[in-house]
């Protein structure tokens, strides 16, 4: 019998056995539904990442946002960054090499290397060459994902490099909340597979175990693309070629206060047009990607508590991709880090906390390879990334947490990096949250970030275009933020941001003493804008049900000039219609707003877009066993382009925006057992 027979059947099994217990149900259970808002209210409302130690959002000095399980359960995300995209201020735009750029506050670059990604509190940037974490972690798979923190904003005073203009903390889920075995698959547009099995188990309050398989792939959107020709490139038009794979194993082992966590994954992919801007079908990349932590809570008191971790993290690609037909380029390398931190935490009062910690890691680069050649089988070693390098740094932080009337937090820390190539950095935070009137307050923060120069902008040699600077200083950013924040009633809040920040030392290129270009800290950025948020839940009949929106007004300039391929307004706009107690509807619409070209690009702007996707969810059927949703991505059919470079390859041919998909359907069903 056929692999689609099987899964014919198995999915019409499951349509009948759900509309069994449709039939069977009742209508409605108010109680238990109230139950179930409490807690995703709760869910909502507690954050770690904007502090170190768990606070209510009302309370925190940083603009946090805070997505659900139900969120991404609701909008039929098939990934990390399918949340994302309906966080105020973030933006997602396609690469050239199918790597997803993330756009925070009117800035991005191809790395994403200003946003520090974290799982379960563990920093994930440890790619030296571009010290970004998108190659690996856009595509995260979103089944055992518990909750995303974002927190907007300088986050250096807590967590050093990276932290530059966003946090976003991904929360798995424990053995507490997997309790018993859990699987889930879900099959969409462009050959879209996606598997999923958990298992976890609480055997006693001192011993637990919780495992998470994922994997996926696909055959990417396969999008036209055309070439504009200046000049004799010898390359054709045709479609964009991102097949995507991966595969995702995390752990999680606890005994007493020791705790043993992880996460593999192997990520497989084409290039999505190729580098050096070509049309590709033969360019691959290959990641892999682990961490192992070991960790342990010390209660002294019931004040004082110290909590204590070593690391190893691991990092390596090897890529191969295609210029011209007929030339080819391999490149390789692994990274690896090994670290600890060390943090006290001491309750003061019932209104003071102070944490205090230190951190320490080294960092080593190793087995570089890089290779060009005419065809992938005759390969001609021409370095280009440098050589084998270590970087060790040490941190040392304090913050202090105090509420001296019950309408006030004040917040004031900062934390000093060493790091053994480029010296040391400091940087301060501190902030007030007031609220002046019964559910109305104010907040104001002000913050510096820095962004360490990565090992290839520091060590790139034999490359006759770019050469390196070991003389590079980290890139600095300084923020001031204000924000009033209302609940005007029970179930409306509205909330507006003001931010304005200064960014120096960048690092770009110049032109080149040697060689053509090289990386220098050279020029000025401004970034400033008002986010608007807000959110009605509806009582009654309606129960569960809720509106919301948040628009985004953003200014960014770089040496007097409009920074280009971003936006000046983007705007989300959220309805989800709670039928009843199992079954939801959930509309959203993104609406991005034009995007100028750099300087000497003479093609029109960018046009601006709105796409509205529609997603259908039945939750909690067979038992509270079974869940089932089905999403229509670009409902419409829109179509949508994300910019691409002034010129490709040499400068003699300049491609066509590179266009995203079309109408895409995604189905999903989990099992909880």
């Amino acid at each position: 019998m056929k692999k689609t027979t099987y899964r014919n059947l198995f999915l019409t099994c499951l349509i009948y056995s759900l509309f069994q217990d449709v039939i069977a149900s009742e209508s409605n259970n108010d109680i238990g539904l109230d139950d179930e808002l409490k807690f995703l209210a709760a869910e909502r409302q507690l954050v770690i990442t904007a502090s170190k130690q768990e606070e209510n959002v009302s309370k925190t000095i940083a603009t946090t946002s805070i997505i659900t399980q139900e969120d991404i359960r609701q909008i039929g995300a098939r990934n990390l960054l399918d949340a994302l995209k309906l966080i105020p201020g973030l933006g997602i735009t396609e690469s050239m090499l199918g790597v997803r750029e993330i756009e925070v506050r009117g800035v991005k670059s191809l790395a994403s290397e200003k946003v520090l990604f974290m799982l379960n509190g563990h920093p994930l940037d440890h790619n030296l060459q571009n010290a970004g974490s998108t190659w690996v972690y856009d595509d995260l798979p979103v089944d055992n994902i518990k909750r995303v923190e974002v927190i907007r904003g300088p986050g250096s005073a807590l967590y050093g490099a990276n932290a530059f203009l966003a946090v976003i903390n991904i929360i798995t889920m424990t053995a507490k909340d997997l309790n018993g075995f859990q699987a889930s698959t879900g099959f969409g547009s462009f050959d879209t597979q996606q598997y999923r099995a958990g298992w976890g188990k609480q055997f006693s309050n001192t011993a637990e175990a919780a495992v998470n398989f994922n994997y996926s792939s696909t055959n990417g959107i396969q999008a036209p693309v055309s070439q504009d020709i200046l000049g004799s490139s010898g390359l054709a038009p045709g479609n964009t070629q991102l097949k995507e794979g991966r595969t995702d194993l995390e752990w999680n082992l606890g005994y007493n206060d020791f705790k043993l966590d992880g996460r593999f994954i192997n990520k497989p992919t084409g290039a999505f047009v190729g580098a050096a801007y070509a049309l590709s079908d033969q360019s691959k990349q290959n990641y892999e990607d682990y961490f192992l932590r070991l960790s342990r809570n010390f209660n002294i008191t019931e004040k004082l508590s110290i909590n204590t971790q070593a690391y190893h993290d691991s990092f390596s690609f090897d890529n191969t991709f295609q210029l011209l037909p007929n030339q080819f380029t391999r490149t390789a390398l692994v990274d690896n880090r090994n670290g600890g931190e060390i943090q006290t935490n001491y309750k003061i009062t019932n209104k003071q906390n102070l944490i205090a910690g230190f951190s320490y890691s080294e960092d080593i680069q190793s087995n570089l390879l890089s290779e060009a050649g005419p065809n992938t089988y005759q390969m001609v070693n021409t370095p280009l990334f440098g050589s084998n390098r270590i970087r060790t740094r040490w941190g040392l932080y304090a913050q202090d947490v105090w509420d001296p009337f019950d309408n006030l937090r004040l917040t004031i820390g900062g934390r000093y990096d060493q790091y053994n190539d480029f010296g040391g950095t400091f940087n301060p935070r501190l902030g007030f949250n007031w609220e002046f009137i019964k559910n109305y307050s104010i907040k104001s923060s002000y913050g510096t970030a820095y962004r360490a120069p990565s090992f290839g902008e520091m060590d790139l040699r034999n490359n006759p275009v770019l050469a390196g600077n070991p003389n590079l200083l980290p890139e600095q950013a300084q923020t001031f933020e204000a924000g009033l924040i209302g609940h005007p009633t029970t179930n409306l809040m509205a909330q507006a941001t003001y931010y304005h920040t200064d960014i120096t030392q960048i690092i770009s290129t110049i032109p080149g003493t040697i060689t053509q270009s090289e990386y220098a800290n050279n020029g000025h950025m401004l970034s400033e804008g008002v986010e608007l948020e807000s959110r009605y839940d509806f009582e009654g009949q309606l129960k569960g049900s809720y509106i919301s929106s948040n628009v985004v007004y953003q200014h960014t300039i770089q040496n007097n000039l409009q920074v280009p391929d971003v936006p000046n307004a983007r705007a989300n706009l959220i309805a989800n219609w709670a039928y009843d107690r199992q079954w939801s509807v959930y509309g959203h619409m993104l609406f991005k707003d034009s995007t100028s070209r750099t300087i000497g690009d003479i093609r029109s702007d960018v046009p601006s877009y709105a796409v509205f996707d529609l997603s259908l969810l039945g939750k909690q059927f067979l038992n509270k066993r079974f869940d089932v949703s089905f999403t229509i991505y670009n409902l419409l059919d829109k179509r949508v382009y994300d910019p691409s470079p002034l010129t490709a390859g040499n400068g003699n041919y300049q491609l066509s925006d590179y266009q995203q998909s079309g109408r895409a359907f995604f189905g999903h069903i989990n099992l909880r057992y």
